[in-house]
């Protein structure tokens, strides 16, 4: 499939004037530097769940400064786990958040026991596969990911999570100390973008059975997916209410083939305020944690430490950089900026 390109996308936003130059620049204005001032440590925590029961392996990126810092719960894609976006994690932690990395069900170094033996050696077939995969298997994997027992599982992961913070209880003593539950937020890529729109408010039908969990101040979602999928409809991203940022790339194709414009129809097809989608110039599907200093991430980095900032920090001036770029956009750049 042909990369999607510039043009394909102009239905779908104007572009932010955003350059290698002017990421540049950007990085060297202090609190926006790409990485940021604080020290980072991190530490790797194997969870119980004992309602169901289930562990969750999960690591923590945060300041080590002591202080109350704004939490940002990150869900992996299909098959990862948290070893994944440590770039992310670890930048993010640098300007003041504490960042968690669940690992799900769905991870091929962790496999949950309770998933069929089929569409285990589906995922594993998948996921291990040199290059692209072969027809039949990829055809196969579509299917497993409508599998509600992921999103599901997935649900109850982070809705594990945040009552563990909110009850200063099984997470790692300097992880407590420096949570602020009060100020959370909640991103993924791929499938955890998927987990992401659901815990933001998206509506599946058929329903999810799983209690959608609550306390969210903003959402971001790394090339996501759009309705006809995964038990979205049309309507599916009606609830979502809160300020959410979309991320996707002009290279960002589906599992079934569909396209960077699908992936940002949740900024679409929901409605107005604080929501932003963004577009970054050559990016695949597995693009979006880049090492500091790749102009491109710098670039992408500058909008969602902006976002977090405004979101859960209440930033103004965050937010009227966001506004500004929003309003100067045009077509030529590395990251294109929408806001509605």
């Amino acid at each position: 499939m042909r990369p999607f390109s510039r043009r394909d996308l102009l239905c779908v936003g104007a572009a932010l004037p955003l350059s290698a130059a002017l990421a540049s620049r950007a990085a060297a204005q202090g609190e926006w530097a790409e990485v940021g001032p604080l020290e980072v440590s991190s530490i790797d925590m194997v969870l119980r769940d004992d309602a169901r029961p289930r562990q969750i392996p999960t690591r923590a990126y945060f300041p080590s400064k002591p202080g109350r810092y704004p939490v940002i719960i990150f869900s992996h894609g299909f098959g990862g786990s948290l070893l994944t976006f440590p770039n992310t994690g670890r930048i993010w932690a640098s300007h003041g958040y504490v960042v968690l990395h669940p690992t799900h069900a769905d991870s091929r170094d962790n496999l949950d026991p309770a998933i069929p033996a089929s569409e285990a050696a589906t995922m594993r077939a998948y996921l291990t596969a040199a290059g692209s995969p072969q027809p039949d298997v990829r055809a196969a994997f579509v299917k497993v990911l409508d599998n509600p027992f992921f999103i599901d599982s997935r649900l109850r992961d982070v809705g594990f999570l945040v009552s563990a913070m909110k009850e200063g209880r099984t997470l790692d003593r300097a992880v407590l100390e420096r949570a602020d539950p009060s100020r959370m937020g909640m991103s993924g890529h791929s499938f955890g973008a998927y987990t992401t729109l659901v815990v933001a408010g998206a509506t599946l039908s058929p329903p999810v059975k799983a209690q959608t969990p609550s306390g969210f101040a903003g959402f971001m979602s790394l090339s996501g997916q759009g309705p006809g999928r995964m038990a979205f409809h049309e309507d599916s991203f009606d609830g979502i209410t809160k300020p959410m940022m979309v991320v996707t790339g002009t290279r960002d194709t589906g599992a079934a083939g569909e396209t960077p414009a699908w992936r940002l129809r949740p900024y679409d097809l929901s409605p107005p305020g604080e929501k932003y989608a963004v577009l970054v110039d050559g990016f695949a599907h597995r693009d979006f944690d880049p090492p500091s200093g790749d102009p491109r991430g710098a670039a992408l980095r500058l909008l969602q430490l902006q976002f977090w900032a405004d979101t859960l920090r209440g930033d103004e001036a965050a937010h009227a950089a966001l506004v500004r770029k929003a309003d100067a956009s045009k077509s030529t750049d590395l990251v294109w900026l929408r806001r509605r």
